[in-house]
């Protein structure tokens, strides 16, 4: 079985932004993206969609790399909800490379969208629960 179906990324592109920044930043977080741009006048929205299996290797090294699992853990329990996980990150900080779950940004967040049908499953490969910051699932 597989651990997802889909995951989908979704950003506001605003006048003062490079869209081909903001495609950077989303995928320096998710590999493999297909994008596509709806111009609602005083912003685009921006969506990329992957069905690849690599899609969600980038933000299981980042979590590690970064040390934040806990953390990461306890933002897609938040954003469960049925056959979805929805967590945001900070656009800046993923146009670095880096994974930041604070939103708080005039430029709005990258949303991603993560369609599993064993959501625990994947919360339990993507970001285990720790002790002392080693993984114990």
């Amino acid at each position: 079985m597989e651990l997802f179906e889909e995951v989908e990324v979704e950003a506001y592109v605003y006048p003062t932004e490079d869209i081909e920044k903001v495609k950077k930043a989303m995928l320096n977080l998710i590999p493999d993206l297909e994008f596509e741009a709806f111009d609602k006048g005083d912003y685009v929205i921006l969506t990329g969609k992957t069905g690849s299996r690599k899609a969600l290797s980038r933000l299981y090294e980042l979590f590690r790399g970064q040390a934040i699992l806990d953390t990461a853990r306890s933002f897609l329990e938040e954003g469960h909800f049925g056959e979805e996980i929805i967590i945001r990150v900070n656009k800046q900080a993923a146009y670095a490379g880096v994974v930041n779950f604070n939103e708080e940004s005039p430029l709005g967040p990258i949303t991603i969208i993560i369609r599993t049908k064993d959501p625990q499953r994947l919360m339990k490969w993507l970001a285990p629960r720790t002790k002392d910051g080693v993984p114990i699932e």
